[in-house]
């Protein structure tokens, strides 16, 4: 917290970046998960999909339900990753992000960034979070190949990376339609 005090860095900013390292700590500790943990999670959610899509899925059997949670299981883990990386995206597009109504001197009238006109959008704005997402993903498969039962590989970090980018696109869109408005 020092650290991110110390960066001179406005609220905003603040906020993005310490929301940024707990969802990398998040990552980090569902990636420490054995094999067995992680599957059970899926399983639970596998079935929680079971009684929501399946008619009459609380008679089936535990081993019927156990099934249907298995077939469900990769989906659900890849589904979880890009949702993981999508977010940190979203995040790290936040915390880096460099508005012109960051830099208005809050006594000004928000004339100053009126006249800026929109948000500047450029590609170290969608550039720079998506590459340290996408690093970050390369480095949690690598941390994988060291816990029981897991493994990492490319193909994961290019799920990873291309969650990363579909959070940083929305972010950025998210943030050009924001601009317009302010700006209308």
């Amino acid at each position: 917290m020092e650290m991110i005090n110390r960066l001179h860095l406005n609220k905003r900013k603040k906020v993005f970046w310490i929301l940024s390292f707990i969802m990398m700590i998040t990552i980090f500790v569902f990636s420490a998960r054995d094999a067995e943990d992680s599957t059970r999670d899926s399983h639970k959610v596998g079935k929680t999909i079971g009684y929501i899509r399946e008619y009459d899925f609380e008679n089936w059997t535990a081993d019927a339900q156990e099934r249907y949670a298995s077939r469900l299981d990769h989906p659900i883990r890849k589904t979880a990753h890009f949702l993981e990386y999508m977010t940190l995206g979203i995040l790290l597009f936040g915390a880096i992000y460099d508005s012109p109504y960051d830099h208005v001197d809050e006594k000004k009238n928000d004339q100053d960034a009126e006249n800026k006109g929109l948000m500047k959008l450029n590609v170290k704005n969608a550039l720079i979070p998506w590459c340290i997402t996408t690093l970050y993903a390369a480095t949690d498969e690598f941390h994988q190949l060291f816990v029981s039962g897991r493994s990492g590989g490319p193909i994961d970090i290019i799920i990873d990376g291309t969650g990363a980018l579909v959070g940083v696109g929305l972010a950025f869109l998210a943030t050009k339609l924001f601009s317009r408005y302010l700006n209308s």
